[in-house]
């Protein structure tokens, strides 16, 4: 009966836009203005058509619900249902996606599934659907995109970048900058002018503020994962899914590791991480404006020995304008096995709703989880930091991720290769100085508790 009577009404709304349309030509056939009349009758037939319009979509809802409701068990946990009413088999839950709900969520999957099926695939099936539904394919090469990728739509690109941000903290708290070109000058101040006294028809002294240049330099990131033969539009969904996740993980985790921990070598792509940043101001970890030498820290395995006053220390040394925005960051097993035993101890909380979201807390502010940050204890190692790192790091985003395929790469076992591809930089470029004397001393946005050298 649903159907009948959806199908009954989609036929008046088609024979009315067909009236409509027929007295609209011969009008305009005529050249002649619409009489008084006339116009009457097509405003009379285009409110007719917009109710019938919502009397469609109401009772296609209602058929597409019933179907829903009535379906096997089986058949109802593996099917979902478009804003069309056709099915579409899942084929399991949806879980890196997200959306304002479940079959949002859904959906962002399916058109990225279908986008990856016509786009680097090239299934005929994919490519009509991203033909009719405006989903852009774009290739590096004028050919085939096995020759050099297909670019990943703003749509979709926005998507990865989200789950980057969700897996990923440097590119989450550092201030990401977009790159035009291959490489970025970027000024940065330096310092600010200088306010003198004067006397009566005193000469003013001149003070000038200066200037230097923070260059990113976009460096190439790849990651390769495989997927079966068997694409299929009824596995598009949890095929999507995994495949947004597996690529998003690879990079935010490539990109976690470069911003801590890069050393400048091969390893990072060049990119010296705030860790070794601070660490490399000067041979001798006292001269180091922004480190705090843990007490008593350093040996074995074991991170009992550091006290609440070292972490006071450090919430000393950032400047005041560091401050709004600043966060612990480290490994969870050091916010458990440190913070929240001295929180504990001290009676504080370890935890609290931040903007609708649990975050782990320590001494009131935030602790943001790094998961590439040092887990185990050693000596020399900067094993915690507290700051800004907006006002620390740079980001720069070349371009969009590319993804590419390969039929041949495991072929002994009938899979696809799928290749990722992202080039950005990353430049710490304040943490402080170092000197001798402790006068001249400057702490940078951004400080780090280092273990003891022995």
């Amino acid at each position: 009966m649903l159907q009948q009577r959806y199908i009954q009404k989609r036929t008046q709304l088609a024979e009315l836009v067909n009236r409509t349309k027929s007295l609209a030509a011969e009008l305009e056939k005529k050249g002649k203005e619409a009489t008084a009349d006339e116009q009457r009758q097509l405003a009379e037939w285009l409110t007719e058509a917009k109710t019938l319009r919502d009397e469609v979509e109401q009772w296609r809802d209602l058929q597409s619900l019933d179907e829903m409701v009535n379906a096997p068990a089986e058949r109802r946990s593996r099917e979902r249902f478009t804003d069309t009413g056709t099915r579409r088999k899942t084929w399991g839950r949806v879980k890196h996606f997200t959306g304002e709900s479940r079959s949002e969520a859904e959906e962002k999957a399916y058109r990225f599934g279908m986008w990856y099926a016509g786009a680097v695939c090239n299934w005929d099936a994919g490519r009509k659907f991203c033909q009719e539904n405006g989903i852009e394919i774009k290739t590096m090469k004028e050919t085939v995109n096995t020759a050099g990728g297909a670019l990943v739509p703003d749509e979709f690109d926005s998507a990865l970048i989200d789950l980057r941000e969700q897996y990923g903290a440097f590119r989450r708290n550092a201030r990401v900058v977009p790159m035009m070109r291959d490489v970025k000058n970027i000024g940065r101040r330096t310092s600010g002018l200088t306010a003198y006294f004067m006397g009566e028809a005193g000469a003013p002294t001149e003070a000038e503020k200066t200037w230097d240049i923070v260059s990113l330099t976009a460096r190439k990131l790849m990651t390769l994962t495989r997927v079966s033969a068997e694409l299929d539009e009824d596995i598009l969904i949890s095929l999507a899914d995994d495949l947004a996740y597996e690529i998003a993980y690879a990079f935010a985790n490539k990109e976690d590791d470069c911003g801590f921990n890069g050393d400048a070598s091969a390893t990072y792509g060049g990119i010296t991480g705030v860790r070794e940043s601070l660490k490399g101001l000067d041979g001798t970890i006292a001269n180091i404006a922004g480190l705090v030498v843990a007490s008593g820290s350093g040996y074995g395995t074991s991170y009992d020995s550091i006290g609440l006053a070292d972490f006071n220390k450090l919430v000393g040394k950032l400047p005041q304008y560091a401050d709004g925005r600043a966060k612990w960051y480290c490994h969870r097993f050091f916010w458990a096995a440190v913070m929240q035993r001295l929180a504990t101890a001290a009676g504080g909380v370890t935890s609290e709703n931040i903007e609708g979201k649990h975050q782990q807390t320590f001494l009131g502010y935030p602790v943001e989880i790094v998961q590439v940050m040092p887990k185990v204890s050693a000596t020399s190692q900067v094993v915690c930091l507290f700051g800004d790192l907006r006002l620390a790091a740079r980001f720069g985003d070349r371009r969009q991720t590319t993804i590419s395929m390969s039929e041949h790469r495991y072929f002994d076992t009938d899979e696809i290769g799928v290749k990722g591809t992202e080039r950005f930089d990353i430049v710490v470029h304040d943490v402080g100085n170092a000197s001798a004397t402790a006068n001249a001393r400057i702490e940078g946005p951004i400080v780090g508790l280092i273990t003891g050298a022995s």
